[in-house]
């Protein structure tokens, strides 16, 4: 009863966070917010692989991380020569650090390090991206509310009506059953969410696409979870971290919504340019 309790006031606390995020439309607020959750995400991933042993380099993952303030506030042409000096600088830096631990670090710790600087930070920028976009909040709203009916329709069903799995090696609670629950669930809310804002907010959201367009965000969030879920497996981890008492980390929060943002940031870039 109290994990539930402490699950509940949690999700309410943070959903508030998000919502009041959302409301202020603010560019500085959105980069620091997306920057905080990344700071976060690198910290968990790096610790996971410090559990099963290895050991990333964690002050290039939390430098990487700070790149997301520069996205919207800098022009893309100022970005790419940032990244073109810091790429090169990094790789120096991480092989130095090679050398200077004696092997003590070596190249697969390398290769988990930018592992969790691809996974976490650039994963978690398209969030920003998505913030930056023609009606963006209401793109954030869709990805956000895609990840939430996938999870939870896919829960409720699967721990109910689910007979065949989804992935028994990698999570096996997840069935079939509850997976196309999930994927329903998005196509529906993502129809709501277009209809109201079309209807009250002047926005041209063809229904129909974005209703298909959720069914695709539910298949890669659930992709997002399940690889989530493999990392954890392979380190030997339940979460990734207590930071949201009664849900985990945020990783485990947040693992469905890194993989729907890019691929609806992507989805509504074709769009713009056809």
């Amino acid at each position: 009863m109290k994990e539930g309790i402490k699950r509940i006031t949690t999700g309410f606390i943070f959903m508030l966070v998000i919502i009041t995020v959302l409301v202020l439309n603010n560019k500085v607020v959105d980069s620091v917010f997306v920057t905080l959750l990344s700071l976060a995400g690198v910290y968990e991933c790096n610790k996971c692989f410090k559990e099963k042993g290895y050991h990333p380099i964690s002050l290039i993952g939390y430098i990487s991380c700070l790149f997301i303030l520069l996205i919207g506030n800098v022009s893309s042409l100022v970005m790419s020569k940032i990244l073109m000096v810091a790429i090169p600088v990094a790789i120096i830096f991480m092989f130095a650090y090679i050398i200077i631990k004696k092997l003590e670090v070596n190249i697969v710790d390398l290769a988990i390090t930018v592992f969790s600087i691809v996974y976490v930070p650039f994963l978690f920028s398209f969030i920003k991206l998505l913030f930056l976009q023609n009606h963006g909040r209401i793109l954030v709203v869709i990805a956000f509310a895609c990840a939430i009916a996938t999870d939870t329709l896919a829960y409720e069903i699967g721990s109910r009506f689910g007979k065949h799995k989804l992935s028994p090696v990698v999570s096996p609670k997840k069935s079939i059953e509850g997976s196309v629950a999930g994927i329903v669930a998005a196509m529906i809310v993502t129809a709501i969410i277009c209809f109201i804002t079309n209807t009250y907010f002047s926005t041209e959201f063809n229904i129909i696409l974005m209703s298909i367009m959720g069914a695709v965000l539910s298949i890669v969030g659930q992709i997002g979870d399940l690889a989530a879920s493999s990392i954890k497996r392979y380190c030997g981890q339940k979460d990734f971290s207590k930071l949201l008492p009664g849900h985990g980390g945020i990783l485990d929060r947040f693992d469905s919504l890194m993989f729907i943002s890019p691929i609806l940031y992507v989805f509504i870039y074709i769009i713009s340019i056809m």
